[in-house]
């Protein structure tokens, strides 16, 4: 056996290979001043971090969608911002998700550049994140992943809409790219860490120039929670598509016909010689005197509480303006009291078949329902003579009405 000195070193004590180390390229930001100014201008704290294309970007996404989410805001109450809401939300969304991650991203890529890591770091985490959570996975693809990026935007594609139309649809798909959010912020940081460990890093934490950590994260969390309760303010938005009648009862006394509903805490009371109909799907009950010349309808309709009553009147006309089947004017408008509650009366004309009705509707909100109680009384052949009024029949009514709050 041949036992030399360099076979013997070579066997029983191989040569170490050192570990590469790199050392960080401090360039001071302050994360304060970053803040800021991503709290004044969204993009304005990366430009300061010379991180101009994301900035640019940034602003460029959200200063148009600020100024429409603000526009459709001061018209939800109108018919246009009614048929308009899905929009609005779209654009509600994105306005607040980019300027949470505008003020976040800039503060903590402040850090990063002071303590000399930020050349280190190639995908930021924070970007996959709002990538995911604003995109049907173009996080997967900022980061490299395709085919995971591939596999969720045709998957998203195909049941994102059917998802969104059950019960808690909104609410489902807000999760889903929540976890996507957070799946591409954890294979970026990851990424991140191990990339890191060959950096020395300073022993302590980065300063933030007089601004803990806290203060973002805690406005970040504010602003979330805000949003999260728009969602589910609009889960808790009753459905009254068609309306339960299942517990309804109507009973024949001597001082008229009584309507009750335990499902929505309705009970109606309506003069002897009227009839009470509750076929209709989208109306609690329809009453009709027996000479055809007054009726009532009670119609609840989902009210958000961002819109105030004034609207009904705009939404009224504008539903006169696209019939087809009749011609309808506002008349006059005035505040009135509906079972306790502060309502508004609407008195409008309508020509309908050649025959005029004066309509009127008292609207009263409770929650978040506004009940329609509409009367109409049947005047006569336009231009001829009007026909007795039904004035005493619906004070009746009105004063017989309870809703229950």
């Amino acid at each position: 056996m041949d036992n030399s000195p360099f076979l013997s070193l070579t066997l029983s004590d191989p040569v170490k290979t050192a570990e590469v180390m790199f050392d960080p390229q401090p360039v001071p930001r302050s994360p304060l001043v970053a803040f800021l100014l991503s709290l004044v201008l969204p993009g304005a704290g990366q430009i300061y971090c010379s991180k101009t294309s994301r900035g640019v970007w940034v602003s460029a996404v959200f200063l148009p969608a600020l100024a429409l989410t603000i526009y459709l805001t001061l018209r939800l109450g109108s018919p246009e911002g009614k048929e308009a809401a899905f929009l609005w939300a779209i654009l509600l969304r994105i306005t607040l998700f980019l300027y949470v991650f505008a003020f976040l991203d800039a503060f903590f890529t402040a850090r990063e550049m002071s303590a000399g890591t930020d050349t280190f770091i190639a995908e930021s985490p924070r970007v996959a994140a709002i990538l995911n959570l604003l995109t049907r996975g173009f996080g997967y693809f900022y980061l490299g992943q395709r085919k995971l990026g591939f596999v969720v935007f045709f998957g998203l594609m195909f049941f994102q809409a059917p998802i969104a139309k059950t019960p808690m649809g909104g609410l489902i798909i807000e999760v889903i790219l929540a976890v996507m959010g957070a799946h591409a912020y954890s294979i970026a940081r990851d990424s991140e860490k191990t990339i890191l460990a060959t950096v020395r890093l300073p022993a302590g934490s980065a300063s933030s120039k007089g601004l803990p950590v806290a203060v973002p994260i805690a406005l970040a969390a504010v602003l979330a929670t805000g949003y999260v309760a728009l969602i589910v303010v609009g889960l808790l938005l009753p459905d009254y598509s068609h309306v339960d009648q299942s517990r309804a009862d109507i009973v024949q006394g001597s001082e008229g016909v009584t309507y009750r509903n335990p499902a929505y805490g309705v009970s109606m009371r309506a003069p002897a010689g009227w009839a009470l109909k509750t076929d209709t799907p989208n109306y609690i009950l329809l009453a009709v005197r027996s000479d055809h010349a007054c009726s009532v309808t009670l119609q609840p309709i989902v009210w958000s509480p961002l819109i105030g009553l004034s609207s009904f009147k705009g939404q009224l006309s504008y539903q006169f303006s696209k019939s087809k089947d009749l011609i309808g004017q506002v008349l006059d408008e005035q505040p009135a009291i509906l079972s306790g509650l502060n309502a508004r009366d609407i008195r409008a004309s309508v020509i309908q078949g050649g025959r005029v009705i004066i309509e009127q509707h008292t609207i009263a909100r409770n929650g978040m329902t506004v009940y329609d109680l509409c009367t109409d009384e049947l005047a006569g052949d336009e231009g001829g003579v009007a026909n007795p009024t039904c004035a005493s029949d619906f004070n009746f009514i009105r004063k017989n009405l309870v809703l229950s709050r």
